[in-house]
């Protein structure tokens, strides 16, 4: 009788490999579209984190009655100029609101592409000594300031009594 041996075939089919391909492709486009997805969530979270760290800096230097050069400033403030930017200013006058070419800009922070900010033309000021809150020259009640993209929002809110806290929504 003749014994007829089996090969023994080593290695994966071609049905094997396109199922382990499809497997990893389909796990990597997962992973990608949670990548995106926090990197926006990163972006909303720092910018309104910086926009809270600036808000309490100008309340700061309010507070403390800190001197710029030569200039002592009459207050310190935060002006919303567009969607995509704000102004840390100081004003050497009474005036309690930003004004283009009477008020000093310390800084301007642009916030990260695809980042919102409203409202708009909006000013917070502090005053030096005097514990009252400014939100475009009278006294603030409460002003919130939402910062968002396509698919993220944060609110930083600026209260009466000069607290400043940031809401997840």
């Amino acid at each position: 009788m003749a014994r007829h041996q089996e090969k023994i075939k080593n290695g994966f089919t071609l049905i094997e490999s396109l199922v382990v391909i499809f497997i990893i492709s389909l796990l990597s486009g997962s992973i990608l579209v949670s990548y995106y997805s926090g990197q926006k969530q990163y972006s909303v979270t720092t910018a309104s984190q910086r926009l809270l760290v600036d808000i309490r800096r100008a309340q700061n230097m309010a507070l403390a009655g800190a001197t710029q050069g030569a200039d002592i400033p009459a207050g310190y403030g935060i002006h919303i100029d567009s969607n995509s930017q704000y102004f840390l200013f100081y004003n050497t006058n009474a005036s309690k609101t930003y004004a283009f070419g009477a008020s000093a800009v310390m800084e301007t922070i642009f916030l990260p592409a695809g980042v919102s900010i409203s409202p708009l033309n909006e000013d917070i000021y502090f005053v030096p000594a005097d514990p009252k809150t400014y939100l475009d020259g009278g006294i603030l009640i409460q002003q919130s300031f939402i910062l968002s993209n396509s698919d993220n929002n944060q609110t930083v809110t600026v209260h009466d009594s000069g607290m400043i806290e940031k809401v997840t929504n």
